[in-house]
């Protein structure tokens, strides 16, 4: 069933492509990406030494960021309670990175995938780069990395910016998805598999007639502070605003679910035989084929489809919990192909906040073109976590 769904999910964005869905086919860019997410899937398997070092790693942050909450809110184990969790795990990972960044480590990393994916997909450099960066930071980090080089992207490296800071999670939120029950390992195989996925559905839904252009060597210096205490309180205090936006999002988010369900159920009131509407129903209905396509068992598909529409239409860290609260339901196979599905920033909060850093950065008409190019990063992004999820079933 996995073949089957790469194939199905492949063939649905081709078509999208319009009147030119099978002229000038990226095939060295499908071909170059499935290769290397089978490559990724081998490398970082759950018996290798690789997969075991990070699950510990990310583990280790996670008592790292509970031993810094309980040295400023007492005896309270902060995991027993998200805010205090998210603020603390995401506050720690931050300035850990940016320690990392004034050490050069994760620019020679970035460095080194962004090399070989324009080498392998035969793309732009500041499209390699940000399909490279999107893999170990968040969409604000990458877009701030690359700002002085985003008003001369052509219209499909524009594409795989916005699709890749979608389909891919950062480092920052591991830790915490980690301390809530979600397989580090797992987090970190899916985001990077669904980088060069990425590549791929951004060049099939946005074909590109322009010639590629040579930026020069893309440098990141956003993070680095003068010394290392300044690199660490940098980030932290970058940590400290994303949490508080992650807490405000989720509180907003839960509010409006609840809000919607009562709204959903209130005929029943009037009409008790009036079908019982929820979220959850609707976004099952529609989840269910592609959770099918995936490899999830059909008994299973609605529970699966109502957590892929709560990553989409809400956030990855909804789906998320939601996840964790039907586990029991599910098996573990179905378990791991929706962790690798809902691995991604693919939602229309995270669109709205690309549209807000990115819009600027252009004159109008390219601010205008770039305006259409947003649904279908949406959808590419989406396909991207699908696809990584269904090839995952060719190995379980």
């Amino acid at each position: 069933m996995g073949f089957l769904g790469v194939t199905c999910f492949i063939l649905l964005a081709t078509l999208l492509r319009g009147k030119c869905a099978f002229k000038k086919w990226p095939w060295r860019i499908v071909a170059g990406g499935l290769l290397l997410q089978a490559a990724f899937l081998f490398l970082l398997r759950p018996d290798s030494a690789a997969y075991s070092f990070l699950s510990k790693f990310f583990k280790l942050l996670g008592e790292s960021a509970a031993a810094g909450g309980r040295s400023v809110f007492g005896s309270v184990d902060i995991r027993m309670y998200f805010a205090l969790n998210c603020l603390c795990t995401i506050i720690m990972i931050s300035a850990f990175m940016g320690v990392l960044y004034y050490l050069g480590i994760p620019q020679k990393v970035i460095s080194w995938i962004a090399k070989l994916f324009k080498k392998l997909f035969g793309i732009e450099g500041a499209a390699a780069f940000a399909s490279a960066c999107s893999i170990f930071f968040g969409v604000g980090v990458t877009v701030s990395i690359l700002t002085p080089y985003i008003p001369k992207m052509s219209r499909r490296t524009l594409m795989i910016l916005l699709v890749s800071s979608l389909a891919t999670i950062s480092f920052a939120l591991m830790p915490l998805l980690s301390s809530m029950g979600i397989s580090s390992g797992d987090l970190v195989l899916a985001s990077f598999m669904s980088a060069p996925s990425a590549v791929i559905y951004a060049a099939l839904l946005c074909p590109d007639e322009e010639e590629n252009r040579e930026e020069g060597e893309i440098k990141a210096d956003l993070l680095a502070g003068r010394g290392i205490a300044d690199s660490f309180a940098k980030g932290a205090l970058m940590g400290l605003k994303l949490a508080v936006r992650v807490i405000a999002m989720l509180i907003a988010i839960s509010a409006a679910i609840y809000f919607i369900n009562k709204l959903l159920g209130a005929p029943r009131i009037f009409l008790p035989k009036f079908p019982n509407l929820s979220l959850q129903g609707i976004f099952g209905y529609i989840g269910w084929p592609f959770a099918f396509l995936m490899g999830v068992p059909a008994a299973e598909c609605s529970n699966v489809g109502y957590v892929l529409g709560c990553k989409v239409v809400l956030n990855e860290i909804v789906a998320y919990q939601e996840l964790l609260k039907i586990a029991g339901l599910l098996s573990p196979k179905t378990i791991r192909i929706a962790t690798f599905a809902c691995c991604g920033f693919a939602n229309f909060g995270t669109l709205s906040i690309l549209f807000g850093l990115i819009s600027p950065l252009l004159d109008d008409e390219r601010s205008a073109a770039f305006s259409k190019l947003l649904l279908r990063a949406l959808l590419a992004a989406v396909l991207a976590s699908f696809t990584t999820a269904a090839l995952l079933v060719l190995t379980v």
